[in-house]
């Protein structure tokens, strides 16, 4: 399990997502358990694309929605998994 854990923290990190978002997402996928996090790492609307199309093809069975709090220079990730 930490081969696959790895493996899509390599892919996410291929494409912009910063290292700590792409363990937490790595480990909703792997251990199939939603969850919610604030941080400072800027995202942008590609990485975002890029993102959603990585789950796509990968079949991950997640969403990732991500929130900016402009006031605060924060956005908040929300991670669900698909039943």
């Amino acid at each position: 399990m930490a081969d696959r854990s790895e493996a899509i923290i390599t892919e996410l990190t291929g494409i912009g997502i910063t290292e700590h978002d792409a363990l937490v997402i790595a480990d909703c996928i792997v251990t199939r358990k939603s969850c919610s996090w604030v941080n400072t790492d800027p995202i942008d609307d590609k990485m975002l694309a890029d993102l959603n199309t990585l789950i796509k093809n990968n079949n991950y069975g997640i969403t990732v929605k991500v929130d900016a709090v402009p006031t605060r220079s924060k956005f908040i990730w929300d991670v669900k998994v698909l039943r």
